[in-house]
C-alpha cells in the first residue's frame, strides 16, 4: 500500500534537500572533505564530463586532491531546485551552479564565473534518517577560458 505524503512531508522533504544542497557548496568551497563526503551515500556516484567517481572513498579523494596543497577559492552559488518526489524515501531533482574560482587568495579580481552547470541529482534518505546524494551529474553549460575541464580528469583546474 502506498503512503501518500501531505503537503508539510513535501515541504520538509524540499527544505532537507535545499539545506543538503547548501552544505554540499559550503564544504566545498571551505575544503571540508569530511563534511562533504558525509553527503554522501556510500555507494554514491558522482560524475562530471568524463570523471567518475564511485563510493565514498573515490569522492574522498577526489577533494582531497582537490585542495592538494595549493590555496584554492571557490565559491559555488546554488539555485534554481526542482525536486520530483519518486517515492518517501527516493526524489530526483535539478538546480543551477554558478562557480566561481582562482587558485589565489582572496579577494580575487576580477570576479568571473568560472563555470555555470546543471546538477542533476538523485537523493535518497538513509537508515541514519538523513537525505544524501545518491547520485550527481554535473553537466557543463557555460564554461571560462581558463577552465581546462573538471578536477581530476587530466586537468589542473575544475569544480
Amino acid at each position: 500500500m502506498e503512503t501518500e505524503l501531505k503537503p508539510s512531508d513535501l515541504q520538509s522533504i524540499q527544505q532537507k534537500i535545499t539545506d543538503l544542497n547548501n552544505d554540499f557548496c559550503y564544504y566545498l568551497d571551505h575544503s571540508m572533505v569530511d563534511e562533504l563526503v558525509d553527503l554522501f551515500c556510500e555507494d554514491a556516484l558522482y560524475t562530471h564530463g568524463q570523471r567518475t567517481s564511485k563510493g565514498r572513498e573515490e569522492i574522498r579523494q577526489l577533494f582531497e586532491n582537490r585542495r592538494g596543497g595549493k590555496h584554492r577559492t571557490s565559491r559555488h552559488i546554488q539555485s534554481g531546485l526542482r525536486i520530483q518526489l519518486k517515492d518517501t524515501g527516493r526524489v530526483t531533482a535539478q538546480s543551477v551552479c554558478l562557480t566561481f574560482g582562482a587558485d589565489a587568495q582572496p579577494p580575487v579580481s576580477p570576479a568571473t564565473p568560472y563555470l555555470v552547470a546543471d546538477f542533476i541529482d538523485e537523493y535518497k534518505l538513509c537508515d541514519d534518517g538523513r537525505w544524501r546524494i545518491c547520485r550527481r551529474h554535473i553537466e557543463r553549460i557555460f564554461v571560462a577560458e581558463d577552465n581546462t575541464g573538471p578536477e581530476g580528469a587530466n586537468s589542473k583546474k575544475g569544480l
